[in-house]
C-alpha cells in the first residue's frame, strides 16, 4: 500500500512555451522532466508512487518514451478532462494511495520537503486539505504544490465541472467550506519574496538556465535546493529581473464563503475557539473576541399567575 501518489501533469502542446515537459535548462542535458521526476523521487521521505499523467495525443508520445527511459508509469488521458486524466493514473498505478500530491512539469524548482510537510499535516490532524491564510498568495509558484486527502480528492473527483475539469483543484479552493481544511503558518520569508519561480515562457526558460549555470560551477547533482534557488534569485536581481516582467497566466485563490467561520478582523486567522458558553469565538492567534449572537433575556416575572 503506497502511502501517497504524485502526479506530474506534463503535456507538449503549451501554448506559450511548446515542448515544455522536455525542454533542457540543465547544462548536462537533463530534461525539465527529468529532473523534476528525480526531486520527487530522491528529495521525499515518504517514497511517494510518481505517476506521469499525459493526453493521448500523438504529440505526447515523446513523453511517454522519456516515462520508459526514467522508469516512470505513464498514464495516457483527455486533452481537457484533467481532472479524470489524474484520477485513472492514481486509480491505476497507486489504488491505494492514502494521500495525493499534485505536481507540475511547468514547476522545475517544486519544494518537495515542504511538500512532506504538509503531508504530514494531512496524516496527524486528519484534515482534507489544507491553506496558509489570507496571504496564501503570496507563495512563489515553487511552494505551491497541493495536497490532499484521498477522501477530499474524491470529492474534488465527483463534484468538478466546467473548467473545474480541466484545473484540478479548482474546485477545492473555490469551495473550502466544503472540506476539513487546517491553516499552516506561512512558511519562511524567502518563499515570500516576489521572485517567479514558474515555467512557462521564453525569458522563465532563459532565467532557469542561468540558475543552473549558476548552480553547476560547484555542483553536480542537477537538483537544486529550492532555498538555495529562493535565495539566489533574491540576492541576484540580474537574475530575477530575467523573468520579472511575465505576466502571471491564471492563479487560483482561496474562496470562503461570507458567514462561513470566524475570520478575524484584527488578524485575519481563521483559527479560533469557543469560550463563555455559545456567545463569544475568541480568536486562538491574537485573542481578539467576536460575538455572534446573545441569547434572549428571560422574560420578567409580572406577578401575574
Amino acid at each position: 500500500m503506497t502511502d501517497c501518489a504524485v502526479v506530474i501533469a506534463a503535456r507538449m502542446s503549451s501554448t506559450r512555451l511548446p515542448r515544455k515537459a522536455l525542454t533542457v535548462y540543465c547544462p548536462d542535458g537533463t530534461t525539465n522532466l527529468a529532473q523534476i521526476v528525480s526531486r520527487w523521487r530522491y528529495h521525499s521521505r515518504r517514497s511517494p508512487t510518481i505517476v506521469v499523467a499525459t493526453t493521448d495525443g500523438a504529440e505526447d508520445d515523446a513523453i511517454e518514451l522519456m516515462c520508459g527511459a526514467l522508469d516512470v508509469p505513464c498514464y495516457r488521458g483527455s486533452r481537457t478532462d484533467v481532472v479524470s486524466r489524474m484520477d485513472n493514473a492514481i486509480k491505476k498505478y497507486a489504488p491505494d494511495a492514502r494521500f495525493v500530491a499534485r505536481a507540475m512539469s511547468d514547476n522545475p524548482l517544486v519544494d518537495v520537503p515542504l511538500a512532506d510537510w504538509r503531508l504530514d499535516v494531512l496524516n496527524e490532524t486528519g484534515a482534507g486539505g489544507l491553506w496558509f491564510g489570507p496571504d496564501h498568495e503570496r507563495i512563489t509558484y515553487a511552494g505551491t504544490t497541493d495536497v490532499w486527502s484521498r477522501s477530499a480528492w474524491n470529492m474534488i473527483v465527483s463534484e468538478s465541472s466546467g473548467d473545474e475539469r480541466e484545473h484540478p483543484g479548482l474546485y477545492y479552493w473555490c469551495h473550502l467550506s466544503r472540506f476539513a481544511v487546517v491553516q499552516l503558518p506561512l512558511p519562511m520569508r524567502e518563499y515570500l519574496a516576489p521572485v517567479r519561480t514558474e515555467l512557462d515562457t521564453s525569458d522563465d526558460l532563459e532565467m532557469f538556465r542561468q540558475l543552473w549555470k549558476s548552480w553547476a560551477l560547484t555542483e553536480t547533482d542537477m537538483c537544486i535546493p529550492t532555498m538555495w534557488a529562493l535565495t539566489m534569485l533574491e540576492k541576484r536581481s540580474d537574475l530575477s529581473a530575467i523573468n520579472s516582467h511575465v505576466e502571471l497566466k491564471t492563479q487560483t485563490r482561496a474562496v470562503w464563503p461570507r458567514g462561513v467561520g470566524f475570520l478575524c478582523e484584527q488578524c485575519q486567522s481563521r483559527l479560533g475557539g469557543i469560550v463563555a458558553g455559545d456567545l463569544e469565538v475568541r480568536c486562538a492567534r491574537c485573542g481578539k473576541p467576536r460575538k455572534f449572537y446573545a441569547r434572549k433575556k428571560a422574560a420578567q416575572h409580572t406577578g401575574y399567575s
